[in-house]
């Protein structure tokens, strides 16, 4: 993937739009939000200062974090307790990025607190927020090993060209999640909607990942995702869901149905399968044929939060280069982390040369980033995918 591709991830690891969308329609929400322009928003009172807080609340996705052998602890989170001498309230309260939203969109529209002081959003979702108003600017003196430490390909993006709000949690590479026993012959995404597969399949709520696998198998670029691609996409999809072989659409939460049992194969994120093989064996990554998605996770501190400071100490203290090891072999997603790399070989020499980790060239050449979208177009498509999800 060329340094022009990855500047431009304007893609989200999960969404659509359904929280809100559902009774007012797309547009409506979207207009709601302010997509293309800034709040108005009257902007919180200052509550922010220099010192560490008795506690800091980060909401994150699940199967996101390093847990210890017995499961019972966070070691890196613990790590940084211990540190800072302050509590971690560290929540898996993101499921998909609209659902999310749809949970702090009233307190910041009213100038509140919002109750968290981290948020890790995919790109598109984190773009929003900042075109809104509603993301602290980082006080980056704070943050030495953020600006020591942060990969160059992280720099310059179009919906944060100075890095001043985000921090970059993991890239995520999107494929497909299979039963081996049951689902062995799935080699690409149109093998989904195979037959034997019947109602036992279930796709992203994430439009640009399943859209975007859609695209690829239909050999159309996602980079240039067009209404034209897209309507394609969903003609591909469409009869699969109409004769009950996609069983549902879900976000984070395909881990219970495929552990189940009750889907076999799926759209997924490769840094969860890989933690989903732990517990089940028979659960491994596929590599679509036609090629994978890409986009990043990002840290953000919601406009108004109580503890600021403490909240880039966090976002710091996960660019130190043996802490982002240590996460990230547990993870297994890409690090944005300079010096990982090397740290990661001290804990497991083979995780330093895996590709879906530190991605090769021969694995950048199968990432593929959705495009940027104007406003007209991402109501178009997410319309017409939440129509396609029943909603």
């Amino acid at each position: 993937m060329s340094t022009e591709k990855k500047n431009e991830m304007q893609v989200s690891r999960r969404t659509v739009l359904k929280v809100g969308a559902a009774a007012a329609g797309t547009a409506a929400f979207l207009a709601a939000c302010g997509t293309s322009g800034s709040s108005t928003s009257p902007s919180p009172k200052p509550s922010q200062s220099d010192t560490i807080s008795d506690v800091v609340n980060v909401a994150n996705w699940t199967l996101y974090i390093d847990l210890s052998e017995d499961e019972l602890a966070r070691p890196t989170v613990t790590a940084f307790e211990t540190e800072y001498s302050t509590k971690v309230n560290y929540v898996e309260a993101i499921n998909d990025n609209d659902s999310f939203f749809g949970t702090i969109k009233a307190p910041l529209q009213a100038g509140e607190d919002a109750g968290w002081d981290i948020a890790t959003l995919t790109d598109w979702m984190a773009a929003r927020i900042i075109r809104l108003g509603w993301a602290e600017k980082l006080k980056t003196s704070h943050m030495s090993n953020f600006t020591a430490n942060l990969l160059d390909v992280y720099k310059g993006r179009s919906f944060d060209p100075s890095v001043e709000y985000l921090a970059p949690w993991a890239g995520i590479v999107g494929g497909i999640a299979a039963n081996k026993t049951t689902a062995g012959f799935v080699k690409g995404f149109k093998d989904l909607f195979d037959p034997r597969l019947k109602g036992k399949v279930s796709l992203l709520t994430e439009m640009r990942d399943t859209i975007g696998l859609a695209m690829l198998a239909n050999g159309d670029d996602p980079a240039k995702a067009d209404r034209a691609s897209f309507d394609r996409a969903i003609a591909l999809i469409e009869p699969s869901v109409s004769d009950g072989t996609v069983r549902a659409f879900t976000g984070n939460d395909y881990k219970e149905l495929i552990v189940k049992g009750d889907v076999a194969a799926c759209v997924a994120w490769r840094g969860d399968v890989v933690q989903i093989g732990y517990e089940d064996a028979n659960i491994v990554w596929v590599t679509p044929t036609d090629g994978c998605t890409f986009s990043s996770d990002n840290m953000l501190i919601p406009l108004g939060a109580a503890h600021k400071y403490t909240a880039e100490k966090w976002m710091d203290w996960y660019y130190k280069p043996e802490i982002a090891a240590q996460l990230t072999a547990y993870v297994q997603y890409v690090s944005p982390v300079k010096g990982t790399k090397e740290e990661i070989a001290k804990i497991d020499e083979s995780l330093a040369s895996d590709p879906f980790i530190f991605p090769d060239a021969a694995l950048e050449a199968q990432l593929n980033v959705f495009a940027g979208l104007s406003e007209e177009d991402e109501i178009y498509m997410n319309d017409a995918y939440s129509a396609l999800q029943g909603n």
